[in-house]
């Protein structure tokens, strides 16, 4: 359902260090402020429907409806000049742009 490379754990990880009260990490639809939707991270509390994988001590949530439309998601991280944050693949594209973009996780 969820596959997430070791340099996105690190880094998610790294972040939820910073946290008072680390949250569930949610995979969501976010607007790009652009044309097309796309996938995003957020922490959240687990709602009722939503399916949830547990991977290296993290808890990934996603609600059925997001994952009925995506399918599986690949989260990976990117350190590069210029382009810092995690990418967001699914096996079916929202767009042409599926992970091109990065992203960081929102509060």
């Amino acid at each position: 359902m969820i596959k997430v490379t070791a340099e996105a754990i690190a880094a998610i990880k790294s972040f939820l260090i910073k946290k008072d009260n680390p949250q569930t990490i949610r995979i969501d639809l976010h607007s790009t402020g652009c044309c097309d939707s796309s996938l995003g991270l957020s922490l959240d509390e687990i709602r009722e429907n939503d399916l949830i994988q547990e991977i290296e001590g993290l808890t990934f949530v996603i609600s059925r409806e997001v994952y009925e439309l995506v399918g599986e998601v690949t989260i990976s991280y990117i350190d590069e000049k210029g382009k810092k944050g995690y990418v967001m693949r699914s096996s079916k594209p929202l767009n042409e742009w599926d992970g091109f973009g990065v992203c960081e996780i929102k509060l």
